[in-house]
C-alpha cells in the first residue's frame, strides 16, 4: 500500500495511492485523514461504514470525510489504484458553506470535461522544474474542480435519496459484470440473463440509478481506462481499440473524439509535449 504525494502547498494535496489485493492492508478498514475526493482508476468495491457496497470506477468521483471508514473489495487483481485531490479544511468549508461534515454524498457520475481536467492537473504536476511557476494554475485548477463537483453533487443528492435500495444494488451487480473483462461486448440480453432479471427492466433500472443506458456507461468506462493506456509509449492503437471491446481502431477514435473533443493520437501527443 502506498500514498504518493504529487503536489502540495498551503492550500492544496495531490496524491496517488496505490495497493495490491494480495496485501493484507488491502480489505482492512481505513480511514480518511481528511476529506478527499478520489478519482479512480481501476475498478474495486468500496463499502462506506454504514453504507451499502458500491462499484468504484473511472466513470465516478469518490467523496470521503475526515474519519470516514471504509473497506474494498477486489473485482480484479490489478487493485486499487486512484488519485486524490484535497484542499485546506478552511478552503473546503468556504467552498462548501458549511464547517461540518464537507460532503453528503459518497460518489457521484464524473463528467468527462472534469475526468480530462484532472488528469491536465496531474500533467502540470509533473512537469519538474517548472511546477514551482505554476502553482497559481495549479491551485485554480483544482479549486474549479472541487466547485463543479460539488455544485453537481447538490442535484445528485436529491436524485439518489430517490432510488430505490434493490435496484441500486443490481446496478452495482451489473458494473462488475462489466468490469470483469472490458473487451466483451454483452448484450442486453445477456447481461438480463446473467442476473436473472428482464431486458427492459435491466435498461429501465440501470439508467434511473446511474444517469445513463448501460451502453453508454461502458463506453465511458472503456475509454476511461484506455486514457490510462495512452500514457504507454510503447502501445500499439490498434491492439488497445479490441482490447477495450471496439470493433476497429477507427471505431474506438471515433468514440474517443466524441466524448473527449479529440482522438487518441493527438491525446497521446500532448502527453509528450513539453
Amino acid at each position: 500500500m502506498k500514498d504518493s504525494i504529487l503536489y502540495r502547498t498551503d492550500l492544496i494535496e495531490i496524491a496517488t495511492f496505490t495497493v495490491n489485493p494480495q496485501e493484507p492492508e488491502f480489505i482492512e478498514t481505513g480511514f480518511a485523514s481528511a476529506p478527499i475526493i478520489v478519482f479512480p482508476k481501476n475498478s474495486i468495491w468500496i463499502q462506506h461504514a454504514g453504507s451499502d457496497p458500491f462499484v468504484a470506477d473511472p466513470t465516478l468521483v469518490n467523496f470521503y470525510n475526515q474519519g470516514q471508514a471504509y473497506k474494498r473489495f477486489a473485482i480484479h487483481q490489478s487493485g486499487d489504484f486512484c488519485h486524490w485531490f484535497r484542499v485546506s479544511d478552511d478552503l473546503l468549508s468556504e467552498v462548501v458553506a458549511k464547517d461540518k461534515d464537507h460532503f453528503n454524498i459518497e460518489n457521484m457520475l464524473c463528467p468527462a470535461a472534469i475526468f480530462i481536467k484532472h488528469l491536465e492537473v496531474l500533467k502540470l504536476t509533473s512537469l519538474n522544474n517548472d511546477v514551482l511557476c505554476l502553482s497559481l494554475e495549479i491551485e485554480e485548477q483544482v479549486l474549479g474542480i472541487f466547485h463543479e463537483l460539488l455544485i453537481q453533487s447538490a442535484v445528485h443528492d436529491r436524485l439518489y435519496n430517490l432510488q430505490h435500495h434493490r435496484h441500486k444494488a443490481l446496478v452495482e451487480r451489473v458494473k462488475e459484470s462489466l468490469h470483469d473483462d472490458l473487451s466483451v461486448n454483452y448484450s442486453l440480453q445477456e447481461l438480463s440473463a446473467l442476473h436473472n432479471t428482464s431486458p427492459y427492466h435491466l435498461s429501465r433500472v440501470f439508467k434511473t440509478i446511474s444517469g445513463q443506458g448501460i451502453s453508454q456507461y461502458r463506453k465511458q468506462q472503456r475509454l476511461r481506462s484506455l486514457t490510462l493506456e495512452l500514457e504507454k509509449d510503447d502501445v500499439a492503437l490498434t491492439d488497445l481499440a479490441f482490447d477495450f471491446g471496439f470493433s476497429s481502431h477507427s471505431h474506438m477514435s471515433a468514440s474517443f473524439k466524441q466524448v473527449f473533443g479529440q482522438t487518441p493520437s493527438d491525446y497521446q501527443k500532448q502527453l509528450y509535449l513539453p
